[in-house]
């Protein structure tokens, strides 16, 4: 494999600016040999030779410039892994001594309450006076056992004892936080170890091609001089804090376990291998759907009336089939959202901070996803069938919610049941948002509800309809009325709280956040832009409620205007919020990036003005509501365009997930985590430079975790008009040799100051016998 896909295959994406720039040094190099190709043509050596000379004259210096951007970066770095480092320690330090101290009380207590009273000691002076000062203590005590009222003492009991859980439940947070933050440190130092290792292979590369294509020795010797004794090579400081961080975690946070303490640090890769068992599941699944969705699409077009000629209740099966079905479509959407997290190099395992072992991986997501969607298929095949015979085609509905919520909180442990009382304990942190720490998983899951929205709105629909509208199994079997709750205002006020209660979740969130940190912004101004959707919603509740006012000109309701001007407001604080705060996007830092930010992870800048358009276009997707007949108390909630809507928020959704999450990986700006030094797996620990560059030198490789790398991109456009010139030697590689090209076909300001050096250097002048070819 070619070291410039090795490199683009283990580079940390943060750090992507300070690696060696490989590409653009063996472009260099192609370029210069292009140069003297005249010189060869007319076996002239000396000119040859001095033409390289001056080649190397710069290209040592760009080769000087880069080992001290490299040191440099390193060394803060290493500075700032030796600040942690210290903290870590003290805190762990602090820790075990906390926890020794608690062990030792609770032993004390306990001998003392398990030490028997020894009435058969001989009664020595001392002990008949010990004896009698504990006579008067008993005395004493229960007396003033007799004066306390018994609830006084229960209520300090109780009090002591909530105190302890309470001072357990702290420490139990602390020990585990102090484990997670080993964790990622140690994974900062390997990823500062692969520096180490990727950037020194870099330059035994690049002048070993320097040398084989000048015909000298001269990059050897220059490695020798200046990278084999640069500190980025020769420190040991990073072997020696990963031995430290391993001792001390295993003396301390794991009571000498080496070997589970081994198993939390060592984080596994991000490609992690997949079950082979989970992929034929998927596939069974997937080749089931294949089935049952022309069989749905056929029954649907055919099935028009039941055989007892009533029409078959389309209206009441959309309404209770499209929440469960936006529900599972999520499901899948989260899948591909972690399958390309992974594979771009997003941790999202620590942001989420997840146990790293035991989590799900986006072919268990598709499983779960496409397995819910047989269910679903199967369940609306059912009832379309039962709705044709005439018999009980109502209890298809209910017993698919029933099994999905059977499936959430079987308590037994099957089903990814770590990863359901992950997700359980979640959602009730949502909920009780205001009572708890906000982390990022909250957040980010308060944000995924006020997506589901329609979901809310339909609950109603559901209790209501199994309650009033059905006697459970007739088809068209109606109740003489319906509940308080169930119709006219009441009703609408009912669905007003239950949509309103996402936004809630998202309001007290942030509440608690500006609570814990103090800071307004950006806290509070979140804050706003959910307290926003309350307007939205409440103004869209009384426009619902006076529809039937305005039937003949819905136009004149005065509270459509209201609600289109909040919704304007709203969406605006929403759309700006999105592309700046939680993608980070017009980033005035953000150079070639243009309208985005300085670092990128996903390998094409199309993707991202892509998600711009799509987030803008969706969040005024409401517009069209305007330009509909209200007809209806509730239109954009109604029947196919309540469905399509909720589609097309799940859809914006989705792939916002990409972006709020790789701006988390590379800024930490919700200050949920600090996950900035956290990307990829390690290379091995073990480095053997020969070993190493031999298998970068065979031609099968390994999957990079970019499609599109820059060196790609170099070598499409050297095609276009390459010489090939094999050399001699145990590098058996093709070398690449660039001739002139229009300006305008290869842009880099990199390469450019490169092309104009090498000008430069091949510009007549007073001792060259003959002008050397402009390159541009």
């Amino acid at each position: 494999m070619k070291f410039a896909e090795h490199l683009s295959a283990h580079v940390t994406p943060e750090w992507n600016s300070q690696y060696i720039r490989y590409d653009e040094m063996k472009e260099l190099l192609a370029q210069a040999v292009a140069k003297a190709q005249p010189f060869v043509d007319e076996s002239d050596n000396v000119l040859r030779e001095q033409f390289f000379l001056r080649v190397d004259e710069h290209f040592f210096q760009y080769c000087e410039k880069e080992a001290s951007k490299i040191n440099t970066f390193f060394a803060e770095k290493l500075a700032e892994a030796i600040r942690r480092w210290e903290t870590l320690k003290n805190e762990a330090i602090l820790e075990e001594q906390t926890r020794r101290r608690a062990s030792n009380r609770g032993n004390v207590t306990s001998d003392a309450n398990q030490r028997p009273v020894d009435t058969t000691t001989d009664l020595t002076t001392d002990g008949v006076q010990a004896s009698a000062a504990h006579r008067r203590r008993s005395a004493h005590n229960e007396e003033h056992d007799v004066q306390v009222p018994l609830t006084r003492v229960l209520q300090e009991r109780l009090l002591e004892r909530t105190r302890e859980k309470q001072s357990q439940r702290v420490q139990y947070r602390k020990r585990n936080d102090l484990k997670l933050a080993f964790s990622e440190f140690y994974l900062m130092l390997v990823l500062l170890q692969n520096y180490q290792t990727l950037n020194f292979t870099g330059f035994r590369k690049i002048l070993k091609k320097h040398d084989k294509l000048f015909q000298t020795t001269r990059g050897e010797e220059w490695r020798k001089l200046h990278i084999d004794s640069a500190p980025f090579h020769t420190s040991k400081r990073v072997d020696q804090l990963i031995n430290d961080v391993e001792t001390l975690y295993t003396d301390t946070l794991e009571s000498g376990d080496r070997a589970r303490a081994m198993k939390r640090l060592r984080v596994p890769p991000l490609e992690e291998k997949q079950s082979p068992a989970v992929t034929f599941r998927v596939g069974i699944f997937v080749g089931m759907l294949c089935l049952l969705l022309p069989a749905v699409i056929a029954l649907g077009a055919n099935l028009h009336d039941s055989q007892s000629t009533k029409p078959l209740a389309w209206r009441q099966a959309l309404f209770l089939y499209r929440s469960t079905f936006l529900i599972v479509l999520h499901i899948v959407l989260v899948g591909i959202n972690v399958y390309g997290w992974s594979s771009s190099g997003v941790n999202h395992v620590l942001i989420f901070e997840i146990d790293p072992r035991h989590h799900l991986t986006y072919q268990q997501f598709l499983e779960i996803g496409t397995f819910l969607f047989v269910l679903w298929f199967l369940s609306f095949t059912g009832f379309i069938l039962s709705s044709y015979y005439d018999f009980y085609p109502f209890v298809h509905p209910l017993s698919f919610v029933s099994l999905i919520l059977l499936l959430l909180f079987n308590p037994t442990r099957t089903l990814y049941h770590q990863a359901r009382f992950w997700f359980i304990k979640k959602l009730g942190r949502v909920i009780t948002a205001p009572f708890y720490r906000v982390g990022f998983a909250d957040f980010w899951l308060g944000d995924q509800l006020t997506s589901l929205e329609l979901i809310f709105f339909d609950m109603e629909y559901f209790f209501c309809f199994y309650t009033y509208d059905v006697s459970w199994w007739p088809i068209y079997s109606h109740s003489s009325g319906r509940g308080l709750l169930c119709q006219g205002w009441s009703q609408i006020a009912v669905q007003t709280i239950l949509m309103i209660l996402p936004s809630w979740f998202r309001f007290a969130q942030c509440l608690r956040r500006y609570r814990d940190t103090k800071q307004l912004f950006p806290h509070l101004v979140n804050a706003g832009k959910y307290a926003s959707g309350f307007l939205v919603i409440c103004t869209n509740s009384l426009r619902r409620a006076t529809a039937i006012n305005y039937l003949d000109d819905p136009t004149y309701n005065p509270f459509l205007y209201l609600w289109i001007g909040a919704s304007l407001v709203g969406s605006t604080y929403k759309l700006v919020w999105d592309l700046r705060m939680d993608w980070g996007f017009f980033d005035s830092n953000a150079g070639e990036n243009r309208f985005l930010r300085d670092q990128i992870v996903y390998p094409s800048k199309f993707y991202y003005y892509l998600a711009i358009l799509e987030n803008i276009a969706f969040r005024y997707i409401w517009i069209i509501n305007v330009f509909m007949h209200f007809r209806t108390r509730s239109a954009e909630y109604a029947d196919v365009i309540g469905f399509i809507f909720g589609l097309l928020e799940i859809f914006r959704r989705f792939i916002w997930n990409y972006f709020r999450l790789e701006n988390e990986h590379l800024n930490n700006c919700g200050e949920f985590r600090a996950v900035r030094d956290i990307s990829v797996a390690p290379i091995s620990t073990v480095f053997d430079h020969g070993t190493l560059e031999d298998m970068m030198d065979k031609p099968n490789g390994i999957r990079n975790r970019r499609n599109a790398k820059r060196h790609n991109l170099i070598r499409e456009e050297l095609k276009k008009s390459q010489v090939l010139i094999t050399h001699d030697g145990s590098d058996h590689e093709t070398v690449i040799i660039r001739t002139p090209l229009p300006s305008a076909t290869y842009s880099n300001p990199i390469t450019d100051e490169l092309n104009t050096t090498l000008t430069i250097i091949s510009s007549p002048s007073s001792h060259d016998l003959s002008p050397d070819p402009v390159l541009e």
